[in-house]
């Protein structure tokens, strides 16, 4: 079964490159492809294993490797989730992305010893070599009865070199929140643990809206500050597909908040601890 390319719409001039590399893009895919995925996307008891998980407004995940085994889930997702971890849409990151990754990234080419688009490619969680790994997975927020973030300022895992977000918003959903913020540093980069960051050093430049067939992808580094706006209170799931290129080696630095800094700030550090983050 054929499937679309969510980069297939994109050239690297749809990339901005403030406050970080990135493109923010909606209608992405064919209105009756999407209907159809949309259609059969994967209820919250099956995300959760047969039971809808009791935790509010938590992320809930399906990898590609379970899609690709489950034949209960519909065949053009399957095919959506093979391409979507595949060599072929690392050449679409490529194209589109290239000379983003380059300039965020200079040494990477010269650390692998080949060139971007030569790179050897796996899905995460399959063995064998490879220079590169990509995953694609089912995401669910959770509905949740107090207004609150799934994901505060922060940055991805040091070894994601890219990542994307394919918003499917159920048509009717009018909850408030659940949109990407995207920010810039105020000073040099401090982190928190699981790089988190404390909203007092960052400064908000935009937001992508959760919104129905829309595309953000970006390049991770330590200046691919981002999380997502409070939902409201909502008996609603926010759902969307989760995109990861990663390598076998961090890419970049990290350096965690001084204690005396924390200690200083300890209230604010120990709400955003509360949470739970991947």
């Amino acid at each position: 079964m054929t499937t679309q390319s969510l980069l297939g719409k994109l050239t690297a001039a749809d990339v901005a490159d403030r406050p970080f590399a990135h493109v923010a893009a909606t209608d992405v895919l064919a209105p009756d492809l999407y209907e159809t995925l949309q259609a059969s996307f994967p209820s919250l008891e099956k995300m959760g294993g047969g039971s809808a998980p009791a935790m509010e407004n938590a992320a809930v995940r399906l990898s590609s490797k379970a899609v690709l085994a489950d034949q209960g889930i519909a065949p053009a997702w399957r095919a959506f989730f093979d391409y979507h971890s595949s060599a072929a849409f690392w050449g679409d990151i490529v194209t589109v992305f290239g000379d983003r990754l380059r300039a965020a990234h200079p040494g990477l080419e010269g650390r692998v010893g080949k060139p971007l688009k030569d790179f050897t490619v796996g899905r995460r969680g399959d063995t064998g070599p490879a220079d590169i790994r990509l995953e694609c997975q089912f995401v669910v927020n959770t509905p949740l009865s107090q207004s609150s973030s799934v994901k505060t300022p922060h940055v991805d895992k040091r070894e994601t070199l890219f990542a994307g977000l394919f918003y499917m918003r159920p048509a009717g959903d009018d909850t408030v929140g659940g949109d990407l913020d995207l920010y810039e540093w105020k000073r040099s980069p401090r982190f928190l643990p699981y790089r988190m960051i404390l909203p007092r050093d960052v400064a908000q430049v935009d937001t992508i809206s959760y919104a129905t067939n829309s595309f953000a992808g970006f390049v991770n580094s330590a200046a691919a500050v981002h999380g997502v706006s409070p939902r409201r209170p909502t008996p609603r799931v926010r759902r969307y597909i989760n995109l990861v290129a990663e390598l076998p080696f961090h890419l970049f630095r990290a350096p965690l908040i001084s204690l005396p800094a924390a200690i200083s700030q300890w209230k604010e550090v120990q709400q955003i601890r509360r949470q739970r983050y991947s």
